[in-house]
């Protein structure tokens, strides 16, 4: 018996998780800041303001994925986490940060190394 030792796969699954869970915390993180700027933002609101429609619909889609990241990173099948993964690694950016850039190249190449296209050794 191997007990305690990881086999390729189940490690490969441990790094989808962690992946997820790292996707899941900058979620809380972007929509923290997200729902803090909608506080602060002066008042009185008028139903055109670009910049505050802008900041709502903003928050939406990260409250979406972070939906979707929770549910995946719970006991989701390898399969989902990596559509999951690879989803947000190719949908546009959902703030103007460098650290959303940096998550979003992290997960290729993570997700690189996860296709088994990539682990070939045939030319």
């Amino acid at each position: 018996m191997t007990h305690g030792v990881a086999t390729p796969a189940s490690a490969d699954v441990i790094r989808l998780r962690a992946l997820c869970a790292e996707l899941r915390d900058w979620l809380v993180a972007a929509k923290h800041m997200a729902d803090d700027e909608i506080r602060a933002y002066p008042t009185p609101i008028p139903r055109c303001d670009a910049q505050f429609n802008y900041l709502y619909e903003q928050r939406a889609r990260l409250a979406q994925w972070l939906s979707r990241a929770n549910v995946v990173v719970e006991g989701s099948s390898p399969r989902e986490l990596v559509t999951v993964l690879a989803e947000f690694a190719a949908s546009p950016p959902l703030a103007a940060g460098t650290e959303e850039l940096r998550l979003r190249e992290r997960l290729r190449a993570q997700l690189a190394l996860s296709d088994p296209a990539s682990k070939s050794s045939e030319p």
